[in-house]
């Protein structure tokens, strides 16, 4: 028996296929001849289909895992920044309890997404798990960048406010205005030069060697710089808002009234000028138009209120 041989070859590719088909097969009928022809279309495109299908799938597959990998991607991402406004929030509430301000709510932030979905979308997202997985990113994403959003409006808010503090706290005294041992403290007292029982004591004596630098307390401007009977050379500062500042017997002067001063400027030298008994400083705070303890505007060690 006589065979045909027939090769089948690829469209854009090197592989092809050999067939031997009998040679009777395209002798008989025009009938036969046509079925033979029709089932051999058949069997390329059987093959032809069936090897575009494998390489579909394979496309497929590929783009599904690389797909899959790129949403894992952003779910962590989506997880940090969730993680990352928590962090922010807690420190927000700090920043509120140290200026004892009204702490955020937390539940405000927890802002839901939604709306209307429309019958389509329900389908698409029904019927296919990728959809709908990158449906619930979108909201997730969402609900986040509102958290996000809402500490970025909160922490500029906090920042003006804390500078509007700042420039007031200038003003306000808050260390010790020179270094030395507290000695004769605030309120009455025998008087130690003229034996006065009962004199109120407006301020505290601070005690130290002779030219002990002097600091100005807050910012404010020079009231008075001059010899006093009593405080010898004597300094008073006006802070704002009613609060001044009275430094006594000092050695020696290095302002002028009308002088502009900042927090921790010398402003003289410790003494021991008019009515004094050895060198100190007589440290005096004024609100309004009483003396107050110097002490309660004075914070532990080195801290001031800026």
């Amino acid at each position: 028996m006589k065979f045909v041989k027939a090769n089948i070859h690829y469209q854009n590719s090197s592989k092809s296929v050999t067939l031997n088909l009998p040679e009777f097969l395209f002798r008989g009928h025009w009938a036969v001849r046509a079925f033979v022809v029709v089932g051999f279309l058949l069997l390329v495109v059987q093959f032809s289909a069936t090897f575009v299908h494998d390489a579909v799938l394979k496309h497929v597959i590929k783009s599904r895992q690389y797909l899959d990998r790129q949403m894992v991607q952003i779910e962590g991402t989506l997880d940090y920044l969730d993680g990352t406004s928590g962090v922010f929030f807690k420190d927000e509430q700090r920043v509120h309890s140290k200026f004892a301000l009204t702490p955020p709510d937390a539940q405000a932030r927890e802002l839901g997404t939604g709306g209307f979905i429309g019958p389509e979308s329900l389908l698409v997202r029904g019927t296919s798990p990728v959809f709908e997985r990158m449906a619930l990113l979108r909201e997730n994403a969402a609900r986040i960048q509102n958290k996000l959003d809402m500490n970025n409006a909160a922490f500029s808010s906090l920042s003006e406010y804390v500078g509007q503090q700042q420039s007031r706290w200038r003003y306000i005294p808050s260390i010790a205005p020179t270094r030395g041992r507290f000695g004769s403290p605030f309120g009455p007292r025998v008087h130690p030069v003229t034996g006065e029982v009962g004199r109120m004591h407006q301020g505290v004596d601070i005690a130290n060697e002779r030219w002990t630098p002097i600091f100005a307390t807050a910012d404010g401007v020079v009231e008075n710089a001059m010899y006093n009977p009593s405080f010898g050379n004597f300094v008073a500062i006006s802070h704002g808002n009613g609060i001044r500042t009275r430094y006594g017997h000092m050695q020696m002067l290095l302002v002028k009234p009308g002088q502009l001063v900042h927090r921790y400027e010398i402003i003289g030298y410790m003494g021991s000028t008019g009515m004094s008994t050895g060198s100190h400083l007589h440290y005096e705070v004024w609100v309004g138009d009483r003396p107050v303890n110097p002490v309660a505007y004075i914070l532990p060690g080195d801290y001031s209120v800026d």
